[in-house]
């Protein structure tokens, strides 16, 4: 099946792109890595009246660190972030995180920012994104406006954008001292959607879950403990408190069995991962 015909823009800078959004509105849709879109617009689950491809906005590809948090632009693609050197350090958990996402050839053209906003419950950076506390920079062609990752996220697909914003770049924090970071998933084969993904920071007093793949959005959770057999009772609880349902894939029941063990095992990795001073 082929996309249903549509308009072409390849603006040179944010204004042009933006002034876009601006005129069609829900009738635009954003081409960055085209991992998700294209395929919905060949199975014309997508058909916008114009696409606007921000590739031609060549100096949007950059990705600006400071001490604390980096920013990473719209266009960065997720292998880039993948074999730069410094991100196992920067950021360890999404470092964990991006060999799970599709296939190397995916990951060459799939971009951060476009996974964050295709909003899939079982993809892994909307997971990692909720986990760190990111903060996503959108912009109108009156505006900029900050939206934390809590509430970013609305239900399957769906994100609180606005019809004439553009997501420009995310602020992702840096790994913190004294904390340990862990990520794991569950699916059928390598490659595959998750039937559940886990990432979890621990630190000294507290310890902070997502879980993805079980419900309509990932799921965050915070323990102040690190009792093991504690947290066991947490864990049920927790799974039971889930809206978890059976689909084509598996169980309700499997779900939450899969929170309490692979859930347990993540913490304990992340535990183990600790550095004190």
């Amino acid at each position: 099946m082929k996309p249903a015909s549509f308009d072409l823009l390849q603006p040179i800078n944010w204004k042009q792109a933006l002034d876009g959004m601006k005129e069609f509105e829900e009738d635009a849709q954003i081409l960055a890595g085209g991992q998700s879109l294209v395929a919905m617009l060949n199975m014309r689950i997508a058909k916008p009246k114009i696409l606007i491809d921000i590739n031609t906005i060549k100096e949007e590809k950059t990705i600006i660190t400071s001490k604390d948090t980096m920013e990473i632009s719209a266009l960065y693609r997720q292998l880039e972030l993948e074999k730069r050197k410094e991100t196992k350090n920067d950021l360890p958990l999404i470092y964990e995180a991006l060999p799970y996402i599709g296939h190397q050839q995916h990951r060459a053209r799939g971009t951060i920012v476009g996974s964050l906003c295709h909003a899939d419950p079982s993809s892994e950076l909307p997971l990692c994104f909720i986990a760190l506390k990111g903060i996503l920079k959108l912009n109108s062609y009156k505006n900029e406006r900050l939206v934390k990752a809590k509430d970013f996220f609305l239900g399957p697909l769906l994100t609180s954008r606005k019809q004439n914003e553009i997501v420009t770049s995310v602020v992702i924090p840096k790994a913190k001292k004294n904390a340990g970071y862990a990520f794991n998933e569950i699916s059928e084969k390598y490659g595959d959607f998750a039937l559940a993904s886990f990432a979890v920071i621990a630190e000294e007093k507290k310890i902070r879950l997502v879980v993805g793949g079980v419900c309509e959005i990932p799921t965050a959770i915070e323990w102040s403990t690190h009792d093991l057999t504690e947290l066991k009772d947490l864990l049920n609880d927790f799974a039971w408190d889930l809206e978890t349902i059976s689909d084509q894939y598996t169980s309700a029941r499997y779900k939450r069995d899969l929170i309490r063990y692979t859930g347990l095992n993540t913490i304990k990795s992340a535990i183990d991962r600790i550095i004190l001073n």
